[in-house]
């Protein structure tokens, strides 16, 4: 087992989070778990931010991680928050030393239950995996008691829901997870709507995420599903105070920036040829990617295939206090997502929200739950995916038209301060996991007096 722990910067909450008011923070119901793939992890920092907004309401929260990504940008945000991080026991032969003894525990405690869950990860569709989370499951399982921790949260469907579901069958420990878009997707269909059905709750941040996880499940049960947008924070990503130099300063070409992972359900090779589009029309600008994956040398490669060199530039991960000045010379943002065959998906990108949140134009495309955030031609355009050529129209469009920019804009700034903020959001989960850890908590008291 490793444990980090990360010590605050600063005494006082930072601005990063609203102040709550002592009267305002839900009753003490002791710790609460998250479980997370990877962490910390750039791209998604929407949980680190979850986090950090529930300690700012009072939560104590403690994080177990199945992976440390070790990545080399890590968000300066991690360093605020008071959760210690315990990574799980990997499971190989360094960690047979802590996993053995577990399940030997396990078995010795309760024969009948024990093989009744190993019953459960055998039957999944890969069975392997469903070794894998068994055995890690029933290691978290014991340190969640060994915590007195009676409630664990996860976020994502596939294999940090699957470590909790195991928790919850080997113990007394109550789990909820939140969906996100990939792994409701790709994820079995049988074992997602297991999932739900042994869950406290579910969580997921879109309407479209929302209705199809009701639709695998008893209508009853649909209930318990909530949607729950990302939020973000809105006093980092404040309205632009002016607009972009390229706007105010006579031969400064304007600005695309689009903002993600480089792999294939963000559409960017799209994106590529839209610019390509526009140059052979004969419109000045520059493109700005940021991100980084395993598609960056072909994303490069196609750029030089279409000559955009001098035109489109790619560039590395960038923490989001770099990214407000990205956004801040911005012209338009876009991210043109698409569906990939085997269902991978985005959900609602953060990348639009954060942008929005700034009074930046936006042109994305009507897949999935982004239609929940961009209305066409109200707080953005919408274009159909895979259409480079009406990626194009769109962005020319806004590239164009200086009184749409800021029309655009103004909405996009006001839909996020209405549906997305990070605080308000965050309260809604914080208020289920109050719910549930305290039910959780007062059923094991009672049950310990023999009521």
């Amino acid at each position: 087992m490793t444990e980090l722990k990360h010590r605050p910067q600063f005494a006082a909450p930072s601005s990063m989070l609203a102040q709550v008011d002592e009267a305002e923070v839900l009753p003490e119901s002791g710790t609460i778990a998250y479980l997370v793939k990877r962490y910390p992890r750039l791209s998604e920092t929407f949980i680190l931010h979850e986090m950090l907004a529930l300690e700012a309401q009072g939560y104590t929260l403690r994080v177990y991680s199945m992976m440390n990504p070790e990545e080399a940008v890590v968000h300066p945000d991690v360093q605020r928050l008071n959760a210690p991080v315990t990574y799980l026991p990997e499971v190989h032969w360094r960690g047979l030393r802590q996993l053995l003894p577990a399940q030997i525990a396990l078995f010795r405690r309760n024969p009948r239950r024990y093989f009744k869950e190993l019953g459960v990860s055998l039957r999944r569709s890969d069975p392997l995996a469903g070794l894998r989370h068994f055995v890690r499951g029933g290691w978290l399982a014991l340190e969640l008691e060994r915590q007195q921790i009676h409630h664990l949260h996860a976020h994502f469907a596939h294999g940090p829901a699957a470590t909790a579901e195991v928790v919850a069958g080997m113990s007394d420990i109550s789990f909820s997870f939140t969906g996100h878009a990939k792994d409701i997707y790709t994820t079995p269909r049988a074992d997602v709507a297991r999932r739900i059905h042994r869950a406290a709750f579910v969580l997921t941040c879109t309407g479209f995420n929302q209705s199809y996880l009701a639709s695998l499940v008893a209508p009853g049960e649909a209930s318990k599903i909530h949607r729950v947008y990302h939020g973000v924070d809105r006093r980092r990503f404040q309205p632009r105070l002016s607009p972009p130099a390229s706007e105010e300063t006579t031969g400064a070409p304007p600005v695309i920036l689009s903002i993600g992972r480089f792999v294939e359900k963000k559409g960017f090779p799209y994106l590529l040829h839209a610019c390509a589009i526009l140059r052979d029309r004969g419109f000045d600008f520059r493109c700005q990617i940021i991100g980084g994956g395993p598609l960056r040398d072909t994303l490069q490669e196609l750029i030089e295939y279409l000559d955009l060199q001098g035109i489109v530039t790619l560039e590395g991960a960038r923490s989001q206090e770099e990214l407000v000045a990205c956004y801040t010379a911005a012209t338009v943002v876009t991210l043109p997502c698409v569906v990939l065959d085997n269902g991978d998906r985005d959900g609602i990108p953060n990348v639009l929200v954060e942008a929005m949140s700034m009074g930046c134009p936006v042109v994305s495309t009507n897949i999935s739950g982004i239609p929940e955030l961009i209305q066409d031609g109200e707080n953005g355009l919408l274009v159909p995916p895979r259409d480079a050529v009406a990626l194009a129209d769109s962005l020319e469009r806004v590239l164009r038209d200086a009184q749409l920019r800021r029309n655009l804009g103004d909405a996009a700034s006001a839909t996020i301060a209405e549906r997305f903020d990070l605080d308000v959001n965050a309260r809604l989960v914080g208020a289920l996991l109050h719910t549930t850890a305290g039910v959780t908590s007062a059923a094991r008291y009672h049950l310990n007096q023999g009521e």
